[in-house]
């Protein structure tokens, strides 16, 4: 790894604050599961907190993988501080050469890996903006994918999340 991805990753993060800082925090009876599966400390961390100023260093982020729980607008909401976060993971371990953040990096991963996260949950709730920056740090994921230690069908679900990312941008472009 070199100190231009860890350049790179620092851009990324800023773009992907200024895209999800638009974003409000969803409404409470979206967020019921963040107490009962996660518990008190996800629920301080998540609930009524705009995705921009979550905590991602908090232990209830860091105790929570609910993407792929959370109604479409909510999981859109707080794809942005998951990827603020892998981003992060991935700076600190090109600093001191091992990752530190495996439970909510895996978690992340494989949410923009799946297909359905995609097309069935969170496409519909993100902007462009939020859409060519998620098509960004995807791409940056899969540059890295060593680093990230990407199985072959992670690789191919985020192929495919870039593919789609930018059909959907050019959809848009073309309205």
């Amino acid at each position: 790894m070199t100190e231009a991805a860890s350049t790179v990753a620092r851009d990324l993060k800023v773009e992907v604050k200024a895209a999800w800082a638009v974003m409000d925090a969803p409404p409470p009876e979206d967020m019921e599961i963040m107490d009962w599966e996660y518990g008190k400390d996800a629920e301080r961390a998540f609930v009524g907190v705009r995705p921009a100023d979550v905590d991602i260093d908090s232990p209830g982020f860091l105790a929570a993988t609910p993407l792929l729980e959370l109604p479409g607008n909510a999981a859109a909401a707080y794809l942005g501080p998951y990827l603020v976060s892998l981003l992060k993971g991935f700076q600190i371990q090109e600093a001191i050469g091992v990752p530190v953040d495996t439970k909510t990096r895996a978690h992340t991963l494989f949410a923009m890996a799946y297909p359905d996260f995609w097309t069935a949950t969170v496409s519909p709730h993100l902007n462009g903006a939020c859409m060519s920056v998620l098509g960004k740090v995807t791409r940056f994921t899969l540059e890295h994918s060593d680093a990230f230690t990407l199985s072959e069908e992670e690789k191919r679900g985020l192929e495919r999340l870039v593919r789609s990312i930018e059909r959907r941008l050019k959809m848009l472009g073309s309205r």
